[in-house]
């Protein structure tokens, strides 16, 4: 069995040490802002959450510090939809690097001060959400993409979370295991290409009889 290699070891050296908690719902905490179309950034962005990074931080800054004040150890990037397809929905494909770079640096620098002030190591969890796309499917509009299209996508993203300084990789809320093996492949493009290697935690979304969105298992 080839040895895995990571270069930031601080995250996997924690768990082993004890239960870290993470952060909760970042849109949810955003909605109760009440923000306007001029905090997104214009009518044309309004709504997407992940452009606030940019347009907007100091909302997601005060999300950020919500949840290190009570002591949270782990924050996630506002980055759940951070990829080129769900972007395209905003003609932001093309800021995608930015996008996940900029929110990375910014739940970064935050952790990196509540960690100082208080003693207590914080990390920061790179957001990979789904794509929309249900490549296991036979829809004409929900798997009307390639595996290496998926994991294209999936590297772009995973480059600006590096860039950023995440401490770990989290795939979340998935609902196709065939999305969850490109996001990985697309992860370790970005491991080559960053020459950057971390961990990558994966989670799925199953239903009541433990299987995921399209009936299959997660085997």
């Amino acid at each position: 069995m080839t040895e895995r290699r990571y270069t930031n070891h601080k995250y996997l050296d924690a768990i082993e040490k004890k239960v870290l908690v993470f952060d909760g719902a970042m849109g949810t905490s955003l909605q109760v802002q009440n923000l306007t179309a001029e905090h997104f950034g214009g009518e044309q962005y309004n709504g997407c959450n992940d452009y606030l990074v940019i347009s907007y931080p100091e909302a997601v800054e005060k999300v950020h510090r919500s949840f290190l004040e009570v002591g949270v150890d782990v924050l996630e990037t506002d980055t759940f939809r951070s990829n080129r397809i769900t972007m395209a929905e905003y003609n932001l494909q093309d800021r995608v690097i930015e996008i996940n770079e900029t929110a990375a640096r910014l739940a970064r620098r935050l952790a990196d001060e509540y960690a100082e002030k208080t003693g207590q190591p914080r990390f920061v969890a790179g957001s990979i959400g789904p794509s929309g796309k249900l490549p296991s499917a036979n829809d004409p509009d929900l798997s009307n993409v390639s595996f290496d299209d998926l994991a294209e996508t999936f590297r772009e993203q995973a480059v600006g979370l590096i860039r950023g300084g995440v401490d770990l990789l989290l795939i979340e809320t998935s609902q196709d295991i065939l999305e969850v093996k490109a996001a990985i492949t697309g992860i370790h493009k970005a491991f080559e290409e960053t020459q950057v290697y971390l961990p990558i935690q994966a989670q799925v979304t199953l239903d009541t009889t433990g299987r995921m969105l399209l009936g299959t298992d997660v085997n």
